[in-house]
């Protein structure tokens, strides 16, 4: 908590409690904190703070955007990130194999030095709790118990006898929200029917700051780039292929990835362990309840095709710390109205962002000979339009 929040006796009066500390929780605290909000940032566990070998790579990665990058750097989370451990993406490669199709998305293409950055999860995590650390921000380590609310305020229950009392609660706590669950808060789900293998590999040949993916029917590879010539893999395949990719040894995983990458990483040798989940697409039915709203993936889950889900997190938070900068001290954060607003501001992305991961999976994976071949078509015809490259990438650093 803060040190501004007021206690009284095992009350903690606060603007806002959080509950939640991961990177999404993490942000928002750092946010409203710097907006000199009193925050209390609650998790059952201490945020991790792991240091990996400078020989290993943290299986767990993101791919940031442009946008997503420029907050961090307003934030000062930027500036206490290993930059050594951090790889600028200067293009984007898309492969259809089945037809041969080839689409290229540079950087350049809308006059940008770059599309984004790829990075660790555990290099991102330090540098926020570094940045919590520099407002005199520590963690609430305290399981919830229940909500209450009250005329003016929310009432978070903890097991070690205190009460946060705060004008707003934000649910940052991840896909299975117990805040959510609370507020009695259904969800939308969609399985994809696939797992995701996640893994990095030391390539003989240079990536050249280029992240490719290759679309096939129900499954996708994605070969991001990492520094000292490691790539990051996120391969979405069927339940059943994954269980047989899964029991291979390390070379023979290697060898796979190899073959559907159509060889232009050159031999490939596994750093660190392999990990997989299962994909799913889960939309709460509401992102607001009384005197709380839902961030980051207890609002919201996407297929990692896009490689946006973080990115959607954290433009939840620059969504809702952008309106609260605009509140008057007098207005009350946790109104209805003005937590309506909010709700209605953030739809749009988050349904388009369900709209397109849901999309190119059912295109890809569609039988019809005519619409696969217009699939690639599209492509190559891309390819040809400057004007609709320079869009995608711009939409694609947003």
């Amino acid at each position: 908590m803060t040190s501004t929040a007021k206690k009284t006796a095992q009350i903690i009066e606060a603007d806002i409690v959080i509950v939640g500390a991961g990177l999404v929780g993490l942000t928002a605290a750092i946010a409203m904190a710097k907006q000199h909000k009193r925050v209390v940032l609650v998790d059952s566990r201490p945020p991790k703070n792991d240091v990996p070998s400078s020989h290993s790579w943290d299986a767990r990665i993101y791919a940031l955007t442009e946008n997503t990058i420029a907050w961090l750097k307003t934030l000062d989370i930027w500036a206490k990130l290993d930059t050594a451990r951090v790889n600028s993406i200067d293009a984007m490669e898309l492969w259809d194999p089945q037809h041969g199709a080839q689409l290229m998305l540079r950087a350049e293409d809308a006059n940008l030095l770059h599309m984004g950055c790829i990075l660790e999860n555990s290099n991102l995590m330090r540098a926020c709790i570094q940045a919590l650390a520099d407002l005199h921000l520590d963690v609430t380590i305290a399981n919830p118990i229940s909500i209450q609310h009250q005329a003016q305020c929310v009432d978070l229950l903890l097991d070690n006898k205190q009460t946060v009392r705060a004008k707003l609660m934000i649910a940052a706590d991840g896909v299975h929200s117990w805040v959510r669950q609370q507020m009695q808060i259904g969800v939308s789900l969609k399985s994809f029917q696939q797992t995701a293998i996640v893994a990095n590999f030391h390539a003989e040949l240079p990536h050249r700051d280029v992240a490719k993916q290759w679309f096939q029917s129900h499954e996708t590879l994605a070969l991001l780039p990492l520094p000292n010539q490691v790539v990051s893999m996120v391969w979405s395949v069927t339940h059943a292929r994954a269980q047989a990719l899964l029991v291979l040894s390390e070379e023979a995983l290697a060898q796979a990835v190899r073959g559907s990458s159509h060889d232009v990483t050159g031999a490939l040798t596994l750093s660190g362990e392999v990990l997989s989940f299962d994909l799913n697409q889960q939309t709460a039915q509401t992102f607001i309840g009384d005197r709380v709203v839902l961030v980051g993936d207890a609002a919201h889950q996407v297929h990692p095709m896009a490689g946006q889900g973080v990115n959607l997190g954290f433009r939840d938070v620059m969504q809702l710390t952008e309106m609260t900068t605009k509140l008057s001290v007098m207005h009350d954060m946790g109104d209805s109205g003005f937590l309506r607003s909010y709700a209605r501001a953030r739809q749009l992305d988050i349904t388009r962002m369900n709209t397109l991961t849901s999309g190119l999976d059912a295109l890809f994976a569609t039988s019809a000979g005519w619409l696969q071949a217009l699939t690639g078509h599209g492509m190559q015809a891309i390819n040809r339009q400057a004007w609709l490259k320079k869009y995608l990438v711009q939409a694609a650093t947003l």
